[in-house]
């Protein structure tokens, strides 16, 4: 039984900051921008989940759109801005576990790619599930946009 699967993902929107980030930054990064989200007045009240979408990837880094769905702009922060999570069909499965034990899933989701023959287009997006105190249960759902042959 696997737990990667092909759906076609909806658009989705929310608030959020957009930046080329160097591959050797990204953790550092991501932690900075997600602060300025959560500082206050950046963010309208509510409840979203955290996202990040990456996209352009190159040798050196790539475009990283950071935000919290269903939420908008609150002000406080100029780089702040209403943002539009692309759908399209996408090859996803949810990953458990803490952060750093990622790239074993993306590692399974390449391999799904390789036996199915599928290609990539150049973006990811990865939505963050609710935190709670055991890193084993924490949840976050990896997708790979799908190349779609014309």
């Amino acid at each position: 039984m696997t737990d990667i699967h092909i759906i076609d993902l909806k658009p989705q929107a929310g608030a959020g900051i957009e930046a080329f980030v160097r591959w050797v930054d990204v953790g550092s990064s991501i932690r900075r921008t997600f602060d300025r989200l959560y500082a206050p007045d950046a963010l309208t009240p509510g409840h979203g989940h955290n996202f990040i979408l990456y996209q352009n990837e190159t040798r050196e880094g790539a475009t990283l759109l950071i935000g919290v769905l269903d939420r908008d702009p609150g002000g406080g922060d100029p780089d702040v801005k209403a943002v539009h999570v692309p759908g399209g069909r996408v090859i996803t499965a949810p990953h458990r576990g803490d952060y750093a034990s990622m790239p074993a899933t993306y590692g399974r989701i390449h391999d799904e790619m390789k036996a199915r023959k599928l290609r990539r287009a150049p973006m990811s997006l990865e939505i963050y599930g609710d935190w709670v105190d055991d890193p084993a249960k924490v949840k976050t759902d990896l997708h790979i946009y799908l190349a779609v042959a014309i």
